[in-house]
């Protein structure tokens, strides 16, 4: 799996059949859709002269080149149904489809790979290149969730994978199980587990769900005074996740204008000599997490590194998208603070004023 916010580099050697060459060219394609079928719709040809003579190997990073392929949707794309259900990942992953011809020969194609990309990353310290996904594309631990919300669990298929994917609760039998049948349609190597929580898991103290060998487990919480606030986030593979923040909740508002002065009318007979135009508003909530596992601070980090944000009203089945506004954060440790929690400002990211 390409993660294409991070460096991805094509190693090319120099010799061939043919010889040393003198010129490579590298062709990348993008497409969406079928595996079987790709497409050159979306692709770039980039030529390197080897005007010295080498024969070792050349590299060129084409991370830049394919991540505008893919505009992360919206979770409003899901269109989903009452209930816990399997939904496609939709267009936030395509095929990318790489091969070089040497010299004047742009028939015969060396180097060919396939691979799929998403708008995942990889940290610093772990390289170029950082493309094994696990069967989960979240970390896996557990999580605490809202009892009378959803929660949402990315997991990778692949082309080739298949088996069954299942809920148990409270360490029981399977309560939910799909079977995942292999697909080669890019919109379905990433699939989510979407857990509507309170409709068919009410009661439950905690759930286990299994992919492929792997388990996460969501503890499930019911806060008595505030109202939980859910998120969605694009996370570190390029998939969408959720978070619940569970305590206290504050709304706010900013607002921005011009003024000009007219010359309409007295103020005695109830003219403004002073108009206000293009007045802008924006509105922001601040949510505190609750006490959280130490473990939970990685959930942190990545929504502060997030570039896609959504408040989920479960109620109105509206996604409001938001843009993290802290730009900075301390992480805590139960060593050094012992119950940790985490208070974080969401700004909404449109005008309160509708004008587009």
């Amino acid at each position: 799996m390409i993660r294409a916010l991070s460096p991805y580099y094509i190693e090319t050697p120099l010799t061939y059949t043919g010889g040393t060459c003198e010129k490579y060219t590298l062709n990348v394609w993008v497409w969406e859709g079928d595996f079987n079928t790709p497409s050159s719709e979306n692709s770039y040809q980039l030529t390197y002269k080897n005007t010295t003579g080498s024969t070792g190997t050349h590299k060129i990073n084409i991370a830049s080149m394919i991540q505008d392929f893919v505009d992360f949707d919206t979770p409003n794309t899901f269109t989903p149904v009452a209930g816990t259900f399997v939904m496609d990942g939709n267009g936030n992953q395509k095929w990318v489809y790489t091969f070089v011809t040497y010299d004047s020969d742009d028939v015969t194609k060396f180097d060919e790979d396939y691979d799929i990309m998403t708008l995942g990353y990889a940290y610093g310290d772990e390289g170029e290149n950082f493309n094994t996904p696990t069967q989960f594309l979240m970390p896996e631990m557990d999580y605490r969730v809202n009892a009378f919300g959803i929660t949402i669990v990315p997991f990778f298929v692949g082309e080739f994978s298949s088996g069954d994917i299942t809920i148990s609760a409270d360490g029981g039998a399977p309560s939910f199980t799909e079977n995942i049948i292999p697909d080669p349609d890019s919109g379905t190597i990433i699939r989510y587990l979407w857990i509507d929580i309170e409709r068919d898991f009410s009661g439950a103290q905690f759930l286990e769900v299994e992919w492929q060998g792997a388990t996460i487990t969501l503890d499930v919480y019911q806060e008595a005074r505030y109202t939980p606030m859910d998120i969605m986030f694009q996370n570190k593979d390029g998939a969408m996740q959720s978070f619940t923040f569970f305590k206290d909740r504050k709304e706010e508002t900013s607002v921005t204008d011009s003024v000009y002065e007219s010359n309409r009318g007295q103020g005695k007979s109830g003219y403004h000599q002073f108009l206000r135009y293009n007045v802008q508003a924006r509105n922001s909530v601040t949510a505190s997490t609750g006490f959280i596992n130490e473990r939970e601070n990685e959930i942190i980090q990545q929504i502060l590194y997030s570039r896609r944000i959504w408040i989920y009203d479960k109620t109105n089945g509206i996604y409001r998208a938001v843009n993290v506004k802290d730009k900075s954060t301390s992480f805590k440790t139960k060593l050094t603070e012992r119950l940790i929690n985490y208070t974080m400002k969401f700004e909404y990211a449109y005008n309160q004023i509708n004008n587009i």
